[in-house]
């Protein structure tokens, strides 16, 4: 069993460091930044590699290896365990995201997400490592999140929002005529677009809002915890900032401003994965530049944030815990039920619902709010409540009946 890892040992306090000193064989050296800045190479390239070195230098290699991509510093036998671990999450980081993934990607990884609740500090030099993750996750020009962390922050965001049932918003942003700018006015004014163009959306979302540059003229808005309308808003607030801003040259535009086409799609209604999700939004945007530019569409223009789907589903439901009363669904989605009722029901009251869905041998429980009461001609009431509290299988169940409900009718 290996020895779990110890703090690491700032090694400027030691009589000398191979990476100091003249210790280092330069044709090692060589081969060894051949190896692991190549970023491509596997891991098991790396492995059998290090295995070589480890052969004629002893354990202190990993030491070497870890100092020479990040200045961390530790012992041989703890750099060693640390370095096995770095490889693992990099094979698992591949796995979930179905790509390559750089070497220093995972290590930054590796430190931040897999040992962040290490007690002491000193394990790392946080300039050198800042700089480290700085150079691995953002964008240089933009100095935003690049591509990577874009794919792996949603990707956990999706997680989240799955686990907790909340709405999550994707907006694509593209830069109208982008092309025709950088013909005109040059590419080094193109850059000096893209880097002012980022702050002004930065500077327009919210704390919890994550902003990366997708490629090219197209940046990408992770937006947690988002509606559909609140993301329009998030969304509009950006494009406005970016209408009003007189960038350089913007005259030589056509309609004589530089501009964006935004697309939005939102989980779960318009795809609970990555690709589904990034697909509908980037669809959304083009539409919002096939229908004039400079503006905000959203996929599925009529679509809530969940999917609601008709349904007359007999339940029932209490107040206070008391005595339950009969209910008959009109149509519930992931978020909330609209239903009918023999008794009206106060405004902003908390109710604990009832129902057996086709099917499922199990009783359906959610807690929700009421959000709206109408008399009806025949004495009784429709009522409609937004769903605060579900447990995880039954909000697991009720999501898949309505995505099998809705898939059959569209068939």
């Amino acid at each position: 069993m290996e020895k779990p890892p110890s703090d690491a040992v700032d090694r400027r306090d030691m009589a000398e460091s191979p990476l100091d000193g003249p210790t280092w064989d330069p044709e090692i050296l060589a081969e060894l930044q051949r190896v692991i800045q190549g970023g491509g190479a596997s891991s098991d390239d790396l492995e059998r590699e290090l295995r070589r070195l480890e052969a004629n230098r002893g354990e202190s290699i990993y030491a070497d290896c870890l100092y020479m991509l990040s200045h961390l510093r530790f012992e041989g036998p703890d750099a060693k365990h640390h370095w096995r671990r770095i490889l693992a999450h990099r094979h698992e980081m591949q796995k979930r995201l179905g790509s390559d993934v750089d070497l220093l990607v995972a290590l930054v990884s590796y430190f931040v997400e897999v040992e962040r609740k290490l007690e002491t500090p000193k394990v790392i030099e946080l300039r050198l490592f800042e700089q480290t993750q700085a150079s691995a996750y953002r964008d240089e020009l933009t100095n935003l999140c690049n591509f990577r962390l874009f794919r792996e922050h949603l990707s956990r965001e999706l997680q989240q929002a799955e686990r907790y049932g909340s709405p999550l918003s994707l907006v694509m942003v593209d830069i109208d005529d982008f092309k025709h700018y950088n013909d005109t006015n040059g590419h080094e004014a193109g850059n000096e677009v893209l880097a002012t163009m980022a702050g002004l959306i930065a500077a327009s979302l919210r704390g919890s809002d994550v902003p990366a540059r997708y490629g090219g003229e197209e940046f990408v808005l992770v937006l947690s915890a988002t509606s559909k309308s609140d993301a329009r808003m998030v969304a509009e607030r950006a494009r406005v900032a970016i209408e009003q801003h007189p960038f350089p040259h913007r005259e030589t535009q056509p309609g004589g401003a530089l501009t964006v086409s935004m697309g939005v799609a939102t989980c779960p209604a318009d795809g609970r994965d990555e690709r589904s999700l990034v697909r509908h939004a980037d669809q959304a945007m083009y539409v919002a530049k096939a229908r004039g530019k400079n503006q905000v569409y959203l996929y599925g223009e009529d679509r809530r944030s969940f999917n609601r789907i008709q349904a007359c589903l007999d339940g029932s439901f209490c107040v206070l815990k008391t005595d339950y009363h009969s209910l008959t669904t009109v149509n519930i989605s992931e978020q909330g039920l609209l239903f009918v009722v023999d008794q009206e029901l106060s405004l902003g009251a908390l109710i604990d619902v009832r129902l057996v869905l086709p099917g499922v041998d199990h009783e359906m429980v959610a807690t929700g709010r009421v959000v709206r009461v109408e008399e009806r001609d025949d004495d009784r009431y429709r009522a409609a409540i937004r769903i605060v509290e579900i447990g995880t299988r039954d909000r697991l169940l009720l999501a898949g009946y309505i995505e099998g409900t809705r898939s059959a009718e569209e068939e």
